[in-house]
């Protein structure tokens, strides 16, 4: 069924990088991209958009307003004008046991931190008819830095192709996947909101966060009738001056020219139920990371080439009553870390040129009244062994023993989200989602047991996460 015949229904990650083949495991925060002003500028509840009256899972009407980029219109009022929003994440975080003492995260205790994690503002809306914005800044309290977070600027237009209706469009964004409506990647993955400061594993292919943000692309997409979306486009690193002004590093490296991204995703409606496969690729040549930001390709260069199939399904229910969605996607990568294994390179820091690295994440989620939420994920990292990239050699929690990158991890959240309906309070301007999650691991680094060689296990790692996410 077409969307414009569907009834539209009323209504975060780890974060673990390669740089120059080192392996840093980093929590950091995987913010919901839901905003307000999007329901004040089209006059829909956030439920109308989202599966859970919140961020980032994207209902089709929710597909429909990124996809003809953040400009449809229906609001009314000077709110309706006004693009502006801010959110903060507040978290309570306990691990089953404490942290090393070179693991513990600068200004935080050995365990049980209460803290902020993040607060952000936003920009974002339509600017004219054809023009529509995403920008964000975040202050990262963690890491104690203000960055230029996910930013999407879009130049949109529709029409009729060969008889099909088509419409099309061009992002200027900041990340590998930001294109994508369907919201099934790293990107927008589950977890929604990830721990802060809790142990993560060593490895996740290069689109798992080593490119996010700290990228500029171009992408043009088009979207044939309601069913069949393909996008192509390129990105480069941002310029050194750039990413110290917005709180960004290189990550793998400077790229040595434009890194291919592309992605085709079909998508079938039926009932109340809707369902969707993509895949994607992105291919990545990187001079090797000497510091934060300074790279050096006199050694060679390191490459990176990831496909990816994602899939999707959702029930939207009747009035809401019951919501029930799957996602998820497989990466396959392949590195060639050419300068960051030579053996002239003083900076080694591969064992082996040729890598490989597989990543498989799949979630479910349950809504009652899109209010009481229930989310289990699962998450399996596995790859040829690299003592040189994956064995730190300190007892922070970090290391591989094994040199291996395998780990693996299930997450079992509960959640409420009082707000965000069509009866809410003061809609659309006070929203919040209560969570409880928990992160069972059995498999870190390469290992159930002993996986650091310093006798850490894998479960050592399992954390209890309270959060409060809020949005004005």
């Amino acid at each position: 069924m077409e969307l414009s015949k569907l009834r539209i229904v009323t209504r975060s990650s780890r974060l673990a990088l390669s740089v120059s083949g080192i392996a840093l495991a980093a929590g950091s925060f995987q913010p919901a991209k839901a905003v307000p002003s999007f329901a004040a500028q089209t006059g829909a509840a956030c439920q109308a958009c989202h599966i859970g009256a919140e961020g980032p899972q994207l209902t089709p009407y929710g597909r429909n307003f990124k996809i003809k980029g953040y400009t449809l219109t229906g609001g009314e009022g000077i709110a309706s004008k006004v693009h502006f929003a801010l959110w903060t994440q507040e978290e309570f975080s306990s691990i089953k046991k404490d942290f090393p003492p070179d693991g513990i995260t600068p200004d935080f205790a050995k365990n049980n931190n209460a803290f902020i994690n993040a607060v952000s503002l936003f920009y974002s809306g339509r600017i004219t008819d054809n023009v529509g914005v995403f920008l964000q800044a975040t202050w990262d309290n963690v890491g104690k830095v203000l960055q230029q977070d996910n930013s999407d600027i879009r130049v949109i237009g529709a029409g009729r192709v060969l008889g099909h209706d088509v419409d099309y469009g061009v992002s200027f964004n900041n990340a590998p996947g930001w294109s994508d409506p369907y919201n099934s990647n790293y990107l927008w993955g589950y977890p929604y909101i990830s721990n802060g400061i809790a142990p993560a594993p060593n490895a996740a292919p290069i689109l798992g966060g080593a490119v996010q943000d700290n990228s500029l692309g171009i992408v043009s997409y088009a979207w044939v009738d309601q069913h069949i979306y393909v996008d192509f486009g390129g990105y480069e690193s941002q310029p050194p001056g750039y990413m110290k002004v917005f709180g960004e590093t290189y990550g793998p490296g400077s790229s040595t020219g434009i890194e291919p991204w592309g992605s085709l995703t079909y998508a079938w409606f039926w009932g109340n139920s809707n369902a969707h496969l993509g895949s994607h690729f992105f291919y990545g040549r990187f001079n090797p990371t000497t510091n934060l930001r300074s790279t050096d390709g006199q050694f060679g260069h390191d490459s990176y080439g990831d496909i990816m199939l994602s899939n999707g399904y959702q029930y939207l229910g009747d009035d809401n009553v019951n919501i029930f969605t799957i996602d998820g996607f497989y990466d396959f990568e392949t590195q060639h870390l050419k300068g960051s294994s030579s053996a002239f390179n003083p900076n080694q820091s591969s064992s082996r040129a040729a890598n490989r690295l597989n990543e498989f994440h799949e979630w479910a989620t349950y809504y009652y009244l899109d209010t009481y939420g229930v989310v289990i994920g699962w998450d399996k990292i596995w790859g040829n062994r690299n003592p040189l990239l994956y064995n730190t050699g300190a007892d922070d929690s970090s290391g591989s023993i094994k040199g291996s990158p395998n780990s693996t991890d299930w997450t079992f959240e509960v959640n409420w989200v009082p707000f965000g309906k069509e009866e809410s309070w003061w809609r659309p301007f006070v929203n919040l989602r209560l969570g409880l999650q928990y992160t069972l691991y059995t498999q870190f680094n390469g290992s159930g047991k002993n996986y650091d060689g310093f006798g850490r296990n894998a479960s050592d790692n399992n954390t209890t996460l309270l959060y409060a996410w809020t949005v004005f």
